[in-house]
């Protein structure tokens, strides 16, 4: 089963945005869970969708299987990218934080939020949806 990645589009989408308001109110371990969920994949996964990583989704008309196993075969690097990205960029925006003496963690993930809606958007204008039977 391949991996679409415009639900995976809208999932990080969905979880950047819903994390703007728990950074700021909201039960303790929906907190936890959304901004935990946002620091650990939510730019990277924005990253990976936009440089076209991972799994090749239903990208391709035909199908080829070579192709379809050979993007299968990059998906664990493509995780890893996200993670990886995602915890340093976190890492960058607390620093530049802590160095500027403006430390506030809700504006810190409303940053993080920014840079992954941002990096969905040029992901979605660089790579637009093809008509459906067009050649």
């Amino acid at each position: 089963m391949a991996i679409d990645r415009n639900h995976v589009a809208w999932v990080v989408a969905a979880l950047a945005v819903a994390a703007v308001p728990l950074a700021f109110f909201g039960p303790e371990g929906l907190r936890l869970a959304v901004i935990g969920l946002l620091m650990l994949a939510g730019p990277g996964t924005a990253l990976v969708l936009y440089l076209r990583l991972g799994s090749a989704g239903n990208d391709d008309a035909d199908g080829a299987g070579a192709h379809r196993s050979a993007a299968q075969s990059t998906l664990p690097l493509a995780i890893s990218i996200a993670v990886a990205s995602s915890l340093a960029l976190s890492t960058l925006v607390a620093t530049a934080m802590v160095f500027a003496r403006m430390w506030s963690p809700p504006v810190a993930v409303l940053v993080l939020s920014l840079i992954t809606l941002l990096l969905l958007v040029l992901g979605a204008r660089r790579f637009p949806v093809s008509a459906a039977g067009a050649s």
